[in-house]
């Protein structure tokens, strides 16, 4: 896998208009309790994650054409707040396999509960867009919904990105 920098991403987010688009991707979660919602990403029919029988914080997968969106819900210390759970899932991605520097992912407050970690990757030829959408959720959990989408054009970064400005995870 090779990074793609994104030493302009953040002015160009800042200046960009949003995008016209379809329907947005919208899920709603009973344990924990949460409504997911990502503009610029299509309707999906989620399913339990495949692992989720071993690994309880993997709770959901589905994929529409070349996006794909993850839901993960690992246990948080009694009572962190949105933005301790944002921070410590940031530094855990920092250590996964593949993640690029942090001088090249872009990050950003969404509203009072939502926080997000974009960047992309180079990989065969494609670019693959990333955003890891951070929250938490009952007291309990923290909650990372991770969406991609797998693309020809690096044209495709900054709309993609702008788009998911809109995302929220509200806690219900």
């Amino acid at each position: 896998m090779k990074r793609v920098l994104l030493p302009v991403l953040a002015a160009a987010l800042l200046a960009a208009g949003a995008p016209a688009r379809a329907a947005d991707f919208e899920f709603e979660m009973d344990a924990p309790k949460l409504h997911v919602t990502l503009p610029g990403v299509p309707p999906m029919k989620m399913a339990p994650h495949p692992l989720h029988e071993k690994q309880a914080h993997l709770r959901y997968l589905g994929t529409q054409g070349p996006y794909t969106v993850s839901i993960i819900t690992p246990a948080a210390q009694a009572g962190m707040t949105a933005l301790e759970c944002a921070s410590a899932t940031v530094r855990a991605m920092a250590r996964r396999h593949g993640f690029p520097p942090d001088t090249e992912v872009f990050k950003t407050r969404l509203d009072e509960h939502t926080y997000a970690a974009m960047y992309a990757l180079s990989i065969n030829g494609a670019v693959q867009l990333n955003a890891h959408i951070l929250s938490a959720a009952g007291g309990k959990y923290c909650v990372e919904v991770q969406a991609s989408k797998m693309s020809d054009s690096p044209d495709e970064l900054v709309p993609w990105f702008k788009s998911l400005e809109g995302a929220r995870i509200a806690p219900q």
